[in-house]
């Protein structure tokens, strides 16, 4: 079921945004044009992936460094502390659709 959540140009001033549908926290992400959501919440110790950076189609949660493909939501680098590397699951990612300036996402 697609859910609106913003309009497009929402995004465009932001970037980034947390929406919450269904009890769900997503983190929204405009990134080289493409609109990406994600679950907002690292597998790790579930800090807000929306403090972290992105960059090359992933984001990097700010606490402990855990990496997540923003499409895919499969771990490109495990948490770690100093050089250990802790345990990471994948996270879940949805699907999103532009459509006449509005920002939808699949749930």
């Amino acid at each position: 079921m697609l859910n609106y959540v913003m309009e497009y140009s929402e995004l465009v001033k932001s970037f980034k945004k947390i929406v919450e549908i269904d009890g769900h926290k997503i983190l929204v992400v405009l990134l080289a044009d493409q609109v990406y959501a994600i679950h907002d919440r690292c597998t790790h110790l579930g800090a807000s992936l929306s403090k972290g950076t992105l960059e090359d189609k992933s984001v990097t949660c700010k606490s402990h460094g855990a990496k997540f493909d923003l499409q895919s939501g499969e771990v490109l680098d495990k948490a770690h502390v100093g050089f250990i590397k802790m345990p990471t699951k994948k996270t879940v990612t949805y699907q999103t659709k532009v459509e006449n300036g509005k920002v939808y996402i699949e749930l």
